[in-house]
């Protein structure tokens, strides 16, 4: 896999499993090459992704369609 970049969401909303895998059922359906890990806890969302295959504005949009309101994004 070739990932390039990474940032971090801060979620709102999140309280269980549930809410997790709905978040990366959302990322893994948009068929790019990337790993994603949510705490629930902290409601972070963190993603590395293949840049040359999606944008920030679309992993973002694809949290919102999960029915998720993004707080802020941190490049890392």
């Amino acid at each position: 896999m070739t990932t390039n970049k990474s940032v971090n969401f801060k979620v709102n909303g999140m309280h269980c499993g549930g809410c997790a895998g709905k978040i990366k059922k959302g990322v893994e359906g948009l068929n790019i090459e990337s790993a994603v890990d949510v705490n629930v806890e902290t409601g972070k969302v963190n993603i590395k992704f293949n840049s040359e295959q999606s944008t920030i504005a679309v992993l973002k949009d694809t949290i919102a369609k999960a029915g998720f309101q993004v707080e802020s994004v941190e490049l890392e």
